[in-house]
């Protein structure tokens, strides 16, 4: 091969590869504009603000009702449900989330306990997925096990006591205090 033609073909193979690089990045583009028609819609949920105010109605039914609805569903009177969020609240041990309160954290975790209810009847009943229900579930088991160093306390552990002098009949060993 003479040098001409050896140019002669190095300089076809850069008009190839130029042309390449060239339809190439035209694809690019072409693809990235395309792609900018659904990225700026975003995806579309349910009304928020219909889920919302059921949310608040269920949760005012819970707890806001009567106590006799309180103590069925909670197992406890609002005024004792009230006094744990806020004593939760102010140990810190609890904090309001963008989407969950306290008390919703709270009525989820008791209804949970006091009615025998899985994650999923739990969510359906709150209108929130069993993920949501499970995750704020132990946040608050977590917090009640916190809670409950500093309100119970054993008071003797004497094994020597007679059983028939300890008011626990249960227990005769130790006997668990509340403090107030």
């Amino acid at each position: 091969m003479d040098m001409d033609q050896q140019r002669y073909y190095y300089y076809n193979m850069l008009k190839r590869r130029t042309l390449c690089v060239i339809v190439l990045l035209l694809a690019l583009w072409y693809r990235s504009r395309d792609g900018r028609k659904f990225r700026g819609k975003g995806r579309k949920y349910g009304s928020l603000v219909q889920r919302d105010i059921y949310r608040t109605n269920v949760l005012i039914r819970l707890f806001d009702t009567s106590d006799a609805t309180c103590i069925k569903q909670l197992r406890m009177t609002r005024a004792v449900f009230y006094k744990l969020c806020n004593r939760l609240r102010q140990k810190e041990l609890l904090s309001d989330t963008f989407h969950v309160s306290v008390e919703e954290q709270v009525a989820m975790f008791l209804y949970m306990v006091g009615q025998h209810h899985t994650n999923s009847s739990v969510g359906l009943w709150f209108w929130r997925s069993s993920e949501t229900v499970s995750r704020y579930f132990n946040i608050v088991l977590r917090a009640m096990g916190e809670l409950a160093r500093d309100l119970i306390y054993i008071r003797s552990t004497d094994t020597h006591t007679k059983i028939t002098s300890s008011p626990n009949r249960f227990y005769p060993y130790f006997e668990v205090i509340l403090r107030p």
